[in-house]
Order: C-alpha cells, then sequence, then structure tokens
C-alpha cells in the first residue's frame, strides 16, 4: 500500500497517468499468471498443428541451426545382442514406444526464425531395419549410423537399425536428437522396451501429457515475475566471472566442427566406498564432494580461483513431467570460489551449499539465461559455461536388457560434442562409481583426457584422507608422474670440467697454435696470434690499471679482432668482462660503468669519449699493449668466481647486472661442443651483439672447441644480402641467429651450413620446415642470461612441423621444473612458471643481493643442500613427449575483453599464409573495452584474403583488427623485433565510422537496427554484429529476416566467420549470384537504375 499511497498522493500530466496504470496493470498480470502457474498444473492443450515449443527445446534447435544440423546433438546407443532375438517382437516394442510417447513423434520447423513442433500420427505399421554384416564391419556401421544428421523440420527425431552378424548376433543401434530425450528419457525407454520385449501384451499406464503440453505451461510460467527474479540471482550470482582458461593440447580452430570422443573408467571400488562414506558424514550429495575435489583440480590446472562449472539437472521440477519422454534437463552453473586456500571440508560444504542454491533457482532455462548475460561468444565454445561437471543418479542410468539375450553395451563415439568437457560421474547400481568424459578432440588429446581422470583420483584420494588439509596441500600427481617430471625428463648428472674458461683456450692454443681462431673482413688470427695479444692486454690491466680477481672491466669494443682479445685478457687478468654495446646512449653506458664499479675500461681511441673522463682505460689501437709480456699472468681464479657480467632489463626498467661464474660458462660450452659435435673443421658466425649473452657461445664455444669464429661489422650482419654473401662466401657450418633474421635468407646457397641454432624467439614451423634437409640440424633453444646462454634444446625432427616447435629439455648438469605459484610441480599439459637449476645457474644480481633472493630460490628438490634454482618468469608446460612448450611471460597474459589472446599463435597463423615471410602482433589499448589487435606484415598479401584466412582458423576474437604493411620489422641491436619502433595503426586516431556503400549493405543495416534495436544511421560498413551487442541466439532471426528480404537463406554460422556488415552483405551478394547467375544480376541492377524515384517508390509500396 505504501507504493500505492505515494503514487496516488502525486499531480502527474495525463501521459505519466496513462504509463503509471499501464504498469499497475502489466504487474497485476504478471502477478495473476505466475499464480495461475502455480495453481494449476499441466493440461492437455488442442493439437493445433503448430505449437511452441519449451525454452529447452528453442535453445537446443538454435544451436542445431547454428552447425548446420551436424551430429552434435545426436544421442546414441549401442549394444551387442548375443542369443535369439525375435526381431518382430523388437519392431513391435518399438512401435509400441513411439506410439505411446508424442516427442518422438515430434518435427520442428520454424516460422520467420521463430521455431515451432508439429505431432505426427503413430506410425501403422513399422519394422526396424536390419542389414547383414561383420564383425569387422561393426564400428564403422554405429559410426556412419550416429553421424547420420537428423532433419528435424520432416522427420522423425529418431534412428533404430539392426546389424546381423548371425543368427544369434546382433548389434542395435538406437540414435535420438536430444530435442526429443534426455538422461530421464532413455532410462524410461529402455525399462518400457525391455517390457514389451518380453511381454508383447503387456499393459502400460497411459500418458495423457506431454512435452508440448509441458511447452504450453511453462509459457504461461515465463510470462510471470519469476523468471525474471531467477534471472536476477543468475546476473548477481555470475556477476564477474572469468570463463575457465582450460588449455588444450591444441588451440580452438575459427570453425570448429566440434569432433568429440568419449573416454570411460571407473573408480577404485575402496575409493567409491569412501567418497560414499564422507558424502554420508559430512551430508553433502555425492555431487558436491566430487565436484569439490575436482574444482581442485582445476585450481590446478589453470590456476584460477573462480571456478565455474556447469551442471545439468533434469529439470523435472514439476511432478507431471515424470512420465514424459522428452528433453527437459537444464543446465546450471556452480561457481565455486576458491580463493584464499579453503580447507577441503570447508570446500565441500560451500560447494554443496552453491549446487542447493542452483537447484532453487534451476527453472528458468539455461538459453534464457545466455540471452539475459549476453556473454562475449566464441565460435565452437558454449557460452557461459563450457565445461560441465554432473553426477547421473542411478535411477537414471538407462539399464538396457531383453529377455533371453545377452545384452554387452558398446560405446559409439560421437562424432561431434557439445562441451569442451563433459567430466560425468556416473552413480553405479553395484555400488560403483564409474566416469563418463566427453571431450572436443580437436583440443584435447585421449591422453590428456586419461590424465586428467587420474589426477582427478589422487586429488580425490588424498582429500577422503586429509580432509582437513588446504587445498594447495592435496596432491595431483600420481608417484609416477612426479618422478617423470622431476628426474625422467631431467639429464642424469654428469661430471663437470673443473678448468677455467681461458685454460680450455690455452688447451686449443697448446694443440694447434697456427690454426685460425676468427675471420675478420677477409683476414685471420691465428690461436698464437690471439693468445699473445691477450696476454698482453692482460699484463696491461694488471699493471696498470691494477685489476685484481673479482674486479670487473668494461669492454667497449666495435667488433672484430680486438673483442675476443680484451674478454679473453680480462679473464686472465682475474676480472670478470662487462661487454658494453657502442651503440648504447652515453646515459646507459655511464649507469652500467658505475654500477659495476669497473676497474677500467678497454676501448679504441673513437669510442673513448664516451667513458666517464674519471675511468682508467686502455686503448687498443695505441701503443699500450707494447713490450707488454706474452706469457700468462699468474692469478689466483676459482670455478665460483666471475668470467662475465651482462646486463639485462629489469622489470623496474632499471637494468641489473647477472654475474656469471666460470663454472656456468664452462658447462655451456663443453655442452655446446658435445651436443653439436663441434670440431676444428666448424666455422662459426659471430652474429649477436657482444652486449648479449649469446655472443658468448658465438665466441668461447667456438675458441674452446678449435674452430674458427666468422665475423663481420654490424651493418653487414644486418644487411641480409651482406650476410647471405658472408655465409656463402666464408663456408659458414653454425648459426646462432634470432628467428627474424634467419627468415630473411635464402637456405638453398648455405649447403654448408649443418647447424642452425635458433633462439631468442617464438617461431612457427614454416622457417622450420624452410631450413631443415638431410645433413642439417635445426635447433630451438632457449635460455635466460640468468642460466648462461641456453638452457634448454630441442632438435627439430627431419620430417615437417605442423605447429610451433617446443623448446625441448634441460641440456647436460641442469635441470627443469615447472612449478605452480605455490612452487608444486605441475603435471604433464599444464601450464606452469619454468625455473631452472644446476651448473647453469648465474651467482645472481650485481649489488642485488634483495632481488637475487627473490628469483634465486632454494632447490627443494635437490639431492645436495645449498643448491638454487632460478625462476625464469616465462610459462610453459610438459608435453607428452616430455618437451618444455614455451607459452609466453608469466607476467604478460594478454587478454582483450576478457578473453585470452595467445600473439604467437596469430602470427603463426599469418605466417601461413601465401607470401607472408614475417609478422608480429601487439594488442593496442590493452585493457580497455576498445582494446583491439594490430598486425603488422612483411610480404605480399591482399587485406581481405589475408583476413578471410585467419578467420577460418582463429576464434575471431583473435583476428586483427588493423593490418599494417611493413618492408621489415624494426630489430633492437640485438636482433629481435623492437616493439617500441612499431608504427601506430591509426595514425590519424581511430578508425572512422565506415560509409555503407552498396544498396544490400544499406538493406542489412537496417535489419540489424531493428534487430539490435539501435538508432539509424549509427552502423557502418566495418562494424561487428557481436561487438554492437548482438548474440548467438539473435543470428537465427538474422537468417530469416534475411531471407524475407533478399530470398537467400545463409547458413547461421556465416556470421561467426563474417561479422562485419560489409563482409556478411558480401555474403548474401554471393549468395544471389550463385542463385541467379552474375549476367541474370547485372540486367536487375541495370534495370532499377533506370527506373525513376516515382516508380521505385510504387514497386516499394506494393512489394510491401
Amino acid at each position: 500500500m505504501k507504493e500505492e499511497n505515494q503514487t496516488m498522493n502525486t499531480t502527474p500530466n495525463d501521459g505519466n497517468v496513462a504509463d503509471i496504470r499501464r504498469a499497475l496493470l502489466e504487474r497485476k498480470v504478471r502477478q495473476r499468471v505466475a499464480e495461475r502457474a502455480e495453481r494449476e498444473r499441466i493440461v492437455p492443450v488442442p493439437r493445433t498443428g503448430k505449437m511452441a515449443i519449451a525454452d529447452q527445446q528453442r535453445f537446443l534447435w538454435f544451436l542445431h541451426q547454428m552447425v548446420g544440423g551436424a551430429p552434435v546433438y545426436n544421442v546414441p546407443f549401442a549394444m551387442r545382442l548375443r542369443g535369439p532375438l525375435d526381431v518382430d517382437r523388437l519392431s513391435a516394442a518399438f512401435r509400441g514406444i513411439v506410439t505411446r510417447h508424442e516427442s518422438l513423434r515430434t518435427r520442428f520447423g520454424d516460422e520467420h526464425g521463430v521455431p515451432f513442433q508439429a505431432v505426427d500420427p503413430p506410425p501403422e505399421t513399422w519394422d526396424v531395419p536390419v542389414i547383414d554384416g561383420t564383425e569387422e564391419s561393426i564400428q564403422d556401421w554405429i559410426d556412419e549410423h550416429v553421424r547420420e544428421e537428423f532433419d528435424l523440420r520432416n522427420g522423425p527425431p529418431y534412428r533404430f537399425g539392426l546389424l546381423r552378424l548371425g543368427p544369434e548376433d546382433h548389434v542395435l543401434s538406437i540414435v535420438w536428437h536430444h530435442i526429443v530425450i534426455d538422461g530421464w528419457s532413455s532410462r524410461q525407454f529402455a525399462d518400457e522396451l525391455a517390457t514389451r520385449y518380453s511381454d508383447p501384451d503387456a499393459e502400460f499406464e497411459p500418458i495423457t501429457l506431454h512435452p508440448a503440453d509441458y511447452a504450453a505451461w511453462q509459457r504461461l510460467w515465463l510470462l510471470s515475475e519469476e523468471p525474471e527474479k531467477q534471472i536476477e540471482y543468475w546476473r548477481s550470482t555470475l556477476d564477474g566471472m572469468e570463463p575457465l582458461e582450460l588449455r588444450g593440447d591444441r588451440s580452438r580452430p575459427s570453425a570448429p566442427t566440434g569432433a568429440g570422443h568419449i573416454h570411460q573408467d571407473r573408480l577404485p571400488d575402496d575409493l567409491a566406498r569412501d567418497i560414499r562414506d564422507m558424502a554420508k558424514a559430512e551430508g553433502v550429495s555425492l555431487l558436491a564432494l566430487t565436484m569439490a575435489a575436482y574444482q581442485v583440480v582445476m585450481n590446478r590446472y589453470t590456476g584460477q580461483t573462480d571456478i565455474a562449472l556447469g551442471s545439468v539437472l533434469s529439470g523435472r521440477t514439476r511432478s507431471e513431467t515424470e512420465p514424459m519422454m522428452g528433453f527437459f534437463a537444464n543446465t546450471v552453473v556452480v561457481r565455486g570460489d576458491l580463493d584464499g586456500n579453503p580447507v577441503f571440508r570447508d570446500l565441500v560444504q560451500a560447494t554443496n551449499n552453491n549446487i542447493i542454491e542452483a537447484m532453487a533457482h534451476q527453472d528458468v532455462p539455461f538459453g534464457r539465461l545466455v540471452e539475459a548475460l549476453s556473454p562475449e561468444r566464441v565460435p565452437g565454445r558454449n557460452p557461459v559455461v563450457a565445461h560441465l561437471f554432473t553426477l547421473l543418479p542411478e535411477q537414471m542410468i538407462a539399464r538396457w536388457r531383453l529377455s533371453g539375450v545377452d545384452v554387452e553395451m558398446l560405446t559409439p563415439q560421437p562424432e561431434t560434442t557439445r562441451f569442451d568437457i563433459t567430466f560425468q560421474i556416473n552413480d553405479l547400481p553395484d555400488g560403483g562409481l564409474g566416469v563418463w568424459i566427453e571431450y572436443t578432440s580437436e583440443l584435447f588429446d585421449h591422453n590428456t583426457i586419461k590424465r586428467l581422470v587420474e589426477h582427478f583420483k589422487t586429488v580425490m584420494a588424498d582429500a577422503l584422507s586429509r580432509p582437513d588439509a588446504r587445498m594447495d596441500a592435496l596432491d595431483i600427481m600420481p608417484d609416477s608422474e612426479y618422478v617423470r617430471v622431476l628426474t625422467d625428463w631431467n639429464p642424469e648428472p654428469g661430471k663437470t670440467d673443473e678448468r677455467l674458461l681461458h685454460e680450455l683456450f690455452a688447451a686449443r692454443v697448446a694443440e694447434a697454435p697456427d690454426a685460425v681462431a676468427m675471420r675478420f673482413a677477409g683476414e685471420n688470427l691465428t690461436y698464437k696470434q690471439l693468445d699473445e695479444r691477450s696476454n698482453r692486454l692482460a699484463h696491461a690491466l694488471v699493471d696498470e690499471c691494477k685489476v685484481v680477481p673479482g674486479r670487473v672491466v668494461g669492454v667497449l669494443l666495435e667488433r672484430g679482432f680486438d673483442l675476443p682479445t680484451a674478454e679473453l685478457a680480462v679473464l686472465k687478468a682475474g676480472g670478470a668482462w662487462l661487454p658494453l654495446d657502442p651503440q648504447y646512449p652515453p646515459e646507459r653506458l655511464a649507469y652500467q660503468l658505475s654500477d659495476a664499479d669497473v676497474a677500467a675500461v678497454v676501448t679504441t681511441s673513437d669510442l673513448a669519449d664516451r667513458v666517464p673522463a674519471e675511468l682508467p682505460r686502455i686503448l687498443m689501437d695505441s701503443d699500450a699493449l707494447d713490450g707488454r709480456e706474452v706469457s700468462t699472468p699468474s692469478v689466483s681464479v676459482g670455478q665460483e668466481d666471475a668470467a662475465y657480467v651482462i646486463y639485462t632489463s629489469g622489470s623496474t626498467g632499471t637494468p641489473k647486472g647477472v654475474i656469471v661464474p666460470h663454472r656456468a660458462v664452462v658447462n655451456f660450452c663443453t655442452t655446446f661442443q658435445q651436443m653439436f659435435s663441434v670440431t676444428p673443421d666448424d666455422r662459426i658466425l659471430q652474429f649477436s651483439n657482444p652486449a648479449f649473452d649469446v655472443s658468448v657461445s658465438d665466441v668461447f664455444s667456438t675458441l674452446t672447441a678449435g674452430g674458427t669464429i666468422v665475423g663481420a661489422p654490424r651493418a653487414e650482419l644486418l644487411d641480409p644480402d651482406k650476410l647471405q654473401a658472408l655465409l656463402a662466401d666464408e663456408r659458414v657450418t653454425m648459426v646462432d641467429i634470432p628467428p627474424a633474421v634467419l627468415g630473411m635468407l635464402d637456405p638453398s646457397t648455405l649447403d654448408d651450413l649443418r647447424v642452425c641454432f635458433i633462439g631468442m624467439e617464438p617461431f612457427g614451423p614454416d622457417l622450420v620446415n624452410k631450413w631443415s634437409k638431410p645433413g642439417r640440424e635445426f635447433h630451438n633453444g632457449y635460455g635466460p642470461t640468468e642460466v648462461t646462454v641456453t638452457c634448454v634444446d630441442y632438435l627439430c625432427p627431419a620430417e615437417p612441423l605442423d605447429g610451433p616447435p617446443p623448446i625441448g629439455r634441460a641440456m647436460a648438469n641442469q635441470r627443469a621444473y615447472v612449478l605452480d605459484s605455490a612452487l608444486r610441480p605441475v603435471p604433464v599439459g599444464v601450464p606452469g612458471e619454468l625455473f631452472m637449476a644446476g651448473a647453469g645457474l648465474a651467482i645472481g644480481y650485481l649489488g642485488r643481493p634483495d632481488q637475487t633472493a627473490e628469483k634465486f630460490l632454494p632447490d627443494p628438490f635437490a639431492g645436495n643442500p645449498g643448491e638454487r634454482m632460478y625462476a625464469t618468469g616465462d610459462l610453459v608446460r610438459w608435453n607428452a613427449d616430455g618437451n618444455l612448450e614455451f607459452l609466453g611471460r608469466v607476467d604478460r597474459q594478454v587478454k582483450l575483453r576478457g578473453l585470452r589472446v595467445e600473439l604467437g599463435e596469430i602470427e603463426h597463423a599469418i605466417e601461413s599464409f601465401p607470401g607472408v615471410q614475417q609478422s608480429v602482433v601487439t594488442v593496442r589499448d590493452q585493457g580497455t573495452t576498445s582494446a583491439w589487435l594490430a598486425a603488422y606484415v612483411v610480404g605480399e598479401f591482399d587485406q581481405d584474403e589475408l583476413r578471410e584466412h585467419l578467420t577460418e582458423r582463429l576464434p575471431l576474437h583473435m583476428v586483427p583488427t588493423d593490418y599494417v604493411a611493413l618492408d621489415q620489422l624494426p630489430l633492437t641491436s640485438a636482433g629481435k623485433i623492437d616493439h617500441a619502433k612499431l608504427p601506430d595503426p591509426r595514425p590519424g586516431g581511430d578508425v572512422q565510422q565506415v560509409e555503407l556503400t552498396t544498396e544490400t549493405q544499406r538493406r542489412v543495416a537496417e535489419i540489424w537496427q531493428g534487430l539490435l534495436s539501435l538508432d539509424p544511421g549509427t552502423i557502418g560498413a566495418q562494424d561487428n554484429f557481436f561487438l554492437l551487442g548482438g548474440n548467438s541466439l539473435q543470428v537465427t532471426q538474422l537468417v530469416s529476416r534475411v531471407r524475407d528480404a533478399f530470398q537467400v537463406t545463409l547458413d547461421p554460422r556465416r556470421l561467426f566467420s563474417y561479422p562485419t556488415l560489409s563482409q556478411y552483405a558480401g555474403q548474401i551478394d554471393e549468395a544471389q549470384r550463385a542463385l541467379l547467375g552474375d549476367d541474370e544480376v547485372s540486367q536487375l541492377e541495370s534495370e532499377i537504375a533506370d527506373l525513376s524515384e516515382e516508380e521505385l517508390d510504387r514497386m516499394l509500396n506494393e512489394s510491401r
């Protein structure tokens, strides 16, 4: 009364009075409808031909249209029947069931995009089809039976068949469309079939209500206020929910086929018994207990604490629906909050409460919830939730039996699946618990799903034994997998060379003093000459600059003979060299020299002015070395002393110096030589910037093996034509260069090149396939400066790759761990941060003990106390072969409008387009709702064709919006892509609304405006249907309106591949041309062009 009194005391104008009266009337009507729906039971409605369908069916019908009739929603059963089968009796039993249950005689059509149902009369005669077959043909026959599409418009929505193998040996296949059956109904069908077969004269209670009657009742209920209340509950409950980002073995295709597979298992009987006991003791359902354990598994797989899973309920909340055979099942969302690392027992209770709440709000159909929430759509991924966890109660498990016949259930593999993963626990009649998983094989391998089951069993067993343990303390891996990822896939510890780095070089000098140590600009430097020059400089450092063991010496030199001379000299003087890039700004040079507290700088006269005046320096182009001793200075240095310091970019923006000891670099060099069989005959390119650690490999892996360094000035190395000529003329045998540079070269003239060692940045398979050939090894390497050049390596196979290569396994005397945020090993296939341990670790960061302690942690898996491991900050995972796959940076997970985006995957897809050489993709305006992707592409390409190529291979949210053509990608001095120098893809600001240029575009814009309730003139040619607010449930309405306007019927999936207005209008034009032919369309356009305005108006009015 309070609201009514307030209303009555106002003095509104006449217009407001009418609005208020209308609102009050609508509210009263809704209340009356709700009261009626609650009071009245479901009653039969007249069979008037075209009848409404239930909302659950409407959503399923829409999805059926979206997949173009593909058998995604086929529900199959298959069984082997051994014994004297009476086929006539079986046919009569089927006929009786179809007659009794109206749903099996229902067809589904649509008018203007709105679906309806029509019921056919019972069949007068019908016999189950029988064909002869053999043992070998069973699976093919079942597969063919399962994959056949249903024509819902003409019916029937079922298919029965018998494969006769012998007089008393048959295979029975039963397939329904999901729109007429669910788990409850399949149990009904199996029971009724068994009864009718054993007793053809059996009488059944007549069914007076059918799904069409329920649909009519539901329509009234949906007009009440209750659905909106439930939707509001779901809006509140799911607000801010992130989709479960479960990474598959493969990326989601843009145009998924829905290909699926089934895996079945059974929990150990003692585990099943313990589950039942705990559920009873805690007063929770089996679903709650098992789902809580599964949430823990998903947390460990994804790192997310917001775990939302779909779960299927029977949907039969009214008693009248229980005898009906039809589709009533409904999906609800159970959102688990695992934040704060809860105790498992508490998580179980919370999950149980969440399920109870979901059940209390289960009446609103899931499709209507999707419409209300309007989530971002990804083709091939179910909206809101793509991952189900459900429990099939014992009373809903179909028990197939036929009197006098032995029935063996077979497992027909689905051609398609509806969700990424459906993890189902079956409450078996014998007290056991089965596991039934349907998964999309486009994303997951069968072995991955088998591991998932094992991880669930492990968590479940540990949780039952320790219910008061916190979530992160529960074991997820069985012992065998734990040993595999920690021990088996890491190398056995080996003997390390205890010499110093310059002592390895000295041994090569003694073996072959006249061998060429380095070639530069057509000149040679022998090992003896390099040894004597470095000895003289070492004496100068000790005598003139007072260098002592442990001090750092700066090396500021251009490429050439002076560079290895200076680095060796610093080592021989007992110091650690600090390589400095002459291209660096003076401020950066000054910072590094000051931060490292260098004792001196080795440089040349033309670079000397870049060194602070107060620092001692030795000029290599002066007479400073004249008259110095040619013997090696006598200094005391150990393997744990520093060999060099290299500065890397810090996360705070301030570079930090990494101290690498002799032990680490010696282990790297000796491992490199063994892996690649380096001999004195090898000629190895020095490509890398001397200020980066790959140059250590170029120089010292060569010199300690007795090979020849091949060098050239920087400008020559960065010019693809000159670099190509250098490699060919110098007959280089090994290179370690960035993939961006290698992609510019031609392998056809480089027959001497036997090893390509590529690292620094991820790359696609095309580069490997281009360069691989018999006699040439192609390696993918990985290694942060803190683990000495390269610590992980993968030898790419000779056969062509179809995806980016992994980075491999840890090299000799090193160990790789993949750990989660709690420093626990993660299972195979699960992303985690890469930690490295072993002989390759640096000492730490120069003068930064706090950062050293943060990144270099105690190794909890080492056999010896005091060992450390380094946190790389890189995201990786183990693949099934025991190789590491690089996934990106832990601290740079790119998301676009809430969806994860793999930039490397997009780049790979771009580079698979003919004519494209290289690409890089960036996110612009990241973190905003208007963020978009920009692609920078080197090569010949047509933008529209490239975009279409990408829409066929990538999810739509991963297809770039902008494309910028470049002659070459900008590179840093290290040869990596310089993202800071990529041009602005929109130098003039945001893209303006693109004008509609064709009549088709203008008519489509009108349709979109009406469908999306947008103002006229607000849609441009490049606007995206889904970004304008469209959702997938509106697609069929769009198709219907397009059919009315243009007399063509487009596949609903077209809009997902061509979501912008201009693209979609182009599809309509193509469809019309396909129907009429180009000549007829051109003639029509010509005739229309000749009409006057009055004639056009008259024709339009007449068409209306």
